[in-house]
């Protein structure tokens, strides 16, 4: 599992969170969904232990290998929180404790196609997502990431998207 240090986003953002609700159509109680733009990264790594502690990859880099240097990052940040964050491979996926739910991140693993790709006019998931904006079923998830690959191909962020097991954390 990996780890995530990004902003919080809900209810209690008013017409942020009002607006956005009007604007997708949906009818959430939270949001658990690790969509960078309503979510943004906290961690951005430069410094040589931040280089140390985060995967080394493209569109990866904001995600830390290790709890402990993840609470360090929260520690200096107001208004974040750590979230879990892990890539099943299949539908077979064994999730560990505290799992929330699945995103479909886009192809720079940021955007959340569930959540703000779009407003899903044509009602292809929509229905399923939960009243914190993640999909409850693994299943679902990865049908969801097949649909968005084959309906929208020209679309390089449906193109290349990713199912991700996101888990609630406790930094104590």
């Amino acid at each position: 599992m990996y780890y995530k240090v990004i902003e919080k986003f809900g209810p209690n953002d008013g017409n942020r969170w009002n607006d956005y609700l009007k604007w997708r159509g949906l009818h959430l109680t939270r949001f658990e969904s690790v969509d960078g733009v309503l979510r943004g990264d906290i961690f951005d790594p430069k410094s040589d232990e931040d280089w140390q502690n985060c995967i080394q990859e493209d569109y990866k880099i904001s995600l830390i290998t290790n709890l402990e240097y993840a609470k360090k990052v929260l520690g200096q940040h107001d208004n974040a929180e750590i979230v879990g964050i892990d890539f099943p491979e299949d539908h077979h996926y064994q999730p560990s404790a505290g799992l929330l739910g699945f995103d479909v991140l886009d192809s720079h693993w940021d955007v959340s196609m569930l959540t703000d790709w779009g407003t899903d006019e044509e009602r292809l998931f929509s229905h399923l997502i939960m009243e914190n904006g993640l999909i409850g079923d693994i299943a679902e998830a990865f049908r969801i990431r097949d649909l968005l690959r084959s309906q929208f191909p020209e679309d390089h962020h449906a193109r290349e998207c990713h199912v991700c097991a996101i888990y609630r954390i406790t930094p104590n």
